[in-house]
C-alpha cells in the first residue's frame, strides 16, 4: 500500500480514482484531445511539477539569453529545455503536449527553416563553414522544445527585459571605466563582450520594452522600475553608437505608438503616460551625459551620423573599402550579384565566400588588398541578402513568410492583449536591425528573433468545457 503511495506520488496523474471499480474507465488524454480539449492544459494538470520546471527553464533561456558577458548561460538552459522535454515526453508521459504543434503556422515555417538549411549544406561549396552557420541556427528550436510553456511567455519577457537592463548597465559602466576593456581607441564602442551591434540590439529591445510596459503595467513601482530602466539603457545605445539600432528605435517606439491608439482603446488614456514616462528617461539620460560623462554621449552622436551622411553623399568613395556605409554598400552589391546568379536554392550556408573568390575587395576593411575572399565567411551585413543568397528565393521565402506571419498574429492580439504589443515592436526593431546587420549569423541575434516570435507561435488556451461544447 505504501509503495502505490509512493509510485502515485511521483507519476503524472493521467486519470482519476473512480468511486468504484465496476465504473467505466475515464478516458485517455488523447481520446480527450480528439474530442477538443487542451493538450498543453491536460499536460499542465497531470504533470504540474514538470510543466514548473519547463517554466523556469525557459524564463532562465531569456534571462541569459542577452547576457553575451557568459554566453555559455543560454547553452545551458537551451539544452537543460532540450533534455527536459525529452523526459517529460519519455518518463512523464505527456508527449501529447506537442500533440497541436503543426497547427502552428510559426512552428511548421521554423521547422521547414531549420530543414531547408540543413540541406542546403548539400550544395554549399564550403559545407565547413556552412555547418558553423547552421549551428547559429540552432536557436530557432527553442519554440518547439518549450512547446508545452510558450503561453508564459509574459514571464519570459520580464526575464529578457531584466537580463537587457543588466546589459545596458554594463556598458555604462564599460565606458565610464568602472569595468577594463583595454581599449586605448578615443571613440570606444563598448559592447560588454557580445558584439557591437549585438549590444546595442538587446538594448534598443530592452528600450522598447521598458517604454511599453511603464503604460500596460502601471503602478508607481512598476513605473520607477521602467523610468530607472530606459534612463539607463537609453544611455548605453547612445554610447554603443550603433546606427541601425537608432533607426530601429525610433521606428519602433512611433509604429508601436501608433498601433496601440487604433487598436487599443483601453491603452489610449495611457499613452500620455508612456510618452510623459519616455520623456522623462531621456531626460534623465541627458542630464547624466552632461553632468558625469563631460557630454561624450552627445560627441559620440555627432561622430558617428557625420561620417555617414558624407558618405552618402559622396558617390565616389564606393570604389574603395572607406567608411562602414560604403562597404556595405559594396557588401550588398555582392550579395544582389550572388543571389542573381542561383536564384532558387541559393549557394548553400557558407558557401558566399567561394561564389564572391573573384572579389578581393570584399574580404574585409581591415586587411591588405588582394587577400582571397575565401580565407573567411563572407559577411553580407543584411540578413535578407545573406539568407537570399545563402537559401535561395526558397529560404528567403520561408523568412519572410515566418515574419510576416508573426506580425499578423501579433497585430491580431493586441486588441485583447494589449501586452503583445512589446514583443511586437521588439520584433520591428530585429527587423530593421537585420536589414543593416547579419544578424541570422549570430546564435545571440537567432535567439533574439525566435524571443520575439515566441508570443505569436504560442496558441492561445482554452478550458476542457470550452472544448466539450
Amino acid at each position: 500500500m505504501a509503495a502505490a503511495q509512493r509510485h502515485h506520488a511521483y507519476t503524472p496523474r493521467h486519470t482519476v480514482t473512480t468511486a468504484s471499480t465496476n465504473s467505466e474507465a475515464p478516458p485517455t488524454p488523447r481520446a480527450l484531445i480528439a474530442r477538443g480539449a487542451d493538450a498543453i492544459e491536460l499536460a499542465a494538470k497531470a504533470d504540474p511539477f514538470g510543466d514548473r520546471i519547463h517554466t523556469i527553464l525557459f524564463v532562465l533561456w531569456a534571462f541569459t539569453l542577452p547576457l553575451g558577458t557568459i554566453p555559455w548561460a543560454k547553452e545551458v538552459f537551451f539544452g537543460g529545455l532540450i533534455g527536459w522535454s525529452v523526459l517529460r515526453a519519455t518518463v512523464g508521459h505527456v508527449d501529447y503536449a506537442w500533440a497541436g504543434i503543426f497547427r502552428s503556422p510559426l512552428a511548421v515555417l521554423l521547422m521547414a527553416w531549420i530543414a531547408w538549411s540543413s540541406a542546403s549544406l548539400l550544395w554549399s561549396p564550403n559545407p565547413v563553414f556552412g555547418a558553423d552557420q547552421l549551428g547559429g541556427l540552432r536557436m530557432l528550436a527553442i519554440p518547439i522544445v518549450a512547446w508545452p510553456v510558450l503561453r508564459k511567455w509574459r514571464f519570459a519577457l520580464g526575464g529578457f527585459v531584466l537580463g537587457g537592463t543588466i546589459v545596458g548597465a554594463g556598458i555604462v559602466a564599460q565606458f565610464v571605466g568602472w569595468i577594463d576593456v583595454h581599449d586605448p581607441t578615443q571613440y570606444f564602442r563598448p559592447e560588454m563582450s557580445m558584439g557591437v551591434w549585438a549590444a546595442g540590439l538587446v538594448c534598443s529591445a530592452t528600450y522598447v520594452g521598458h517604454y511599453l510596459l511603464i503604460g500596460l503595467k502601471p503602478g508607481t513601482a512598476a513605473v520607477v522600475w521602467h523610468i530607472g530602466g530606459s534612463s539607463l539603457v537609453i544611455m548605453a545605445i547612445v554610447l554603443n553608437a550603433t546606427r541601425s539600432c537608432w533607426i530601429a528605435l525610433f521606428v519602433a517606439s512611433i509604429g508601436s505608438t501608433l498601433i496601440l491608439m487604433v487598436l487599443s482603446p483601453l491603452i489610449r488614456r495611457r499613452l500620455f503616460l508612456i510618452v510623459t514616462a519616455a520623456t522623462a528617461g531621456l531626460a534623465i539620460a541627458a542630464t547624466l551625459d552632461d553632468a558625469f560623462l563631460d557630454s561624450r554621449g552627445a560627441t559620440m552622436i555627432l561622430h558617428r551620423t557625420a561620417p555617414a551622411i558624407e558618405e552618402l553623399r559622396d558617390a565616389t568613395a564606393l570604389d574603395v573599402n572607406r567608411g562602414s556605409v560604403n562597404y556595405r554598400r559594396k557588401m550588398w552589391n555582392g550579395g544582389r550579384n550572388l543571389i542573381t546568379r542561383r536564384p532558387l536554392i541559393g549557394w548553400g550556408l557558407g558557401g558566399l565566400s567561394a561564389g564572391l573568390i573573384n572579389q578581393p575587395g570584399l574580404a574585409s576593411r581591415h586587411i591588405p588588398e588582394g587577400t582571397s575572399i575565401n580565407e573567411g565567411q563572407f559577411n553580407p551585413h543584411s540578413s535578407y541578402v545573406y539568407q537570399a543568397a545563402s537559401t535561395g528565393l526558397i529560404g528567403f521565402g520561408i523568412m519572410a513568410s515566418t515574419l510576416i506571419i508573426a506580425i499578423g498574429l501579433m497585430v491580431s492580439r493586441i486588441h485583447k492583449t494589449p501586452l503583445t504589443i512589446v514583443p511586437l515592436a521588439m520584433l520591428g526593431i530585429w527587423i530593421v536591425v537585420s536589414a543593416f546587420e547579419s544578424t541570422l549569423l549570430s546564435g545571440v541575434g537567432v535567439g533574439l528573433l525566435v524571443m520575439f516570435l515566441i508570443p505569436a507561435a504560442a496558441t492561445r488556451p482554452k478550458t476542457e468545457l470550452e472544448a466539450a461544447s
